[in-house]
């Protein structure tokens, strides 16, 4: 038995595997785990970022758990394989008077374990989308790298063009702008004109580089 299973099945006071009758080991009870269909899932719906970090980790273990409960029919397989074997019938003649050999069953492959991954393992194919929801940050607050936020930015800069224009750039500022987050909608307040067209700078080349 490999030594990795042990972190997968029932253990006796002394920290051995604990048999049944036929000599194989008793799987634990699976904890709770997910799917990489979850994460995409929790992506699509713009979920905290800690929720995906968290659904990754679950992932993970799901895809160790999938390898102990295949490694445990692999044995189940590999017992009655042997019993069948060790138990084979005796040759019997055919109609020509020719010994025929009973075939024994072959033994099933062992399933090899694969490497635990890391929730940036996990998280890999996802790089772009979890880029494009941590978005930027600005006083504390995670902008997302959405087209919503684009628009929103965009409409203000009309705004601010509008007031510069009749001279009224002091009573625009300072300004709330309701940023869409990961967490939800946050407000993000800009002082000035310097901090709105930095911040809008800040995300345009950020949203730029997302898609380069």
């Amino acid at each position: 038995m490999t030594n990795n299973l042990l972190n997968f099945i029932v253990l006796d006071e002394n920290q051995e595997p604990a048999l049944n009758e036929q000599g194989l080991p008793q799987l634990l009870p699976r904890p709770d785990t997910k799917t990489t269909q979850d994460i995409e899932r929790l992506i699509a719906l713009s979920k905290p970022v800690e929720v995906i970090n968290k659904f990754a980790e679950l992932t993970s273990l799901g895809e160790q758990w999938d390898w102990a409960q295949s490694y445990y029919a692999y044995l189940v397989d590999k017992y009655e394989a042997e019993q069948y074997n060790a138990n084979l019938p005796e040759p019997v003649e055919n109609e020509e008077g020719e010994l025929i050999e009973p075939e024994p069953k072959p033994l099933p492959v062992e399933p090899e374990q694969p490497t635990v991954k890391t929730v940036e393992d996990v998280l890999a194919p996802y790089s772009h989308h979890i880029t494009k929801l941590k978005g930027i940050e600005h006083k504390g607050v995670c902008v997302t790298l959405n087209e919503a936020n684009q628009n929103g930015l965009s409409a203000l800069k009309s705004a601010l063009e509008l007031a510069t224009e009749f001279g009224e750039v002091e009573q625009f500022f300072p300004i709330k702008f309701n940023a869409e987050t990961s967490s939800g909608v946050q407000v993000l307040l800009l002082e000035d004109e310097a901090e709105f067209k930095q911040f809008g700078l800040n995300f345009i080349m950020a949203r730029k580089a997302l898609f380069e």
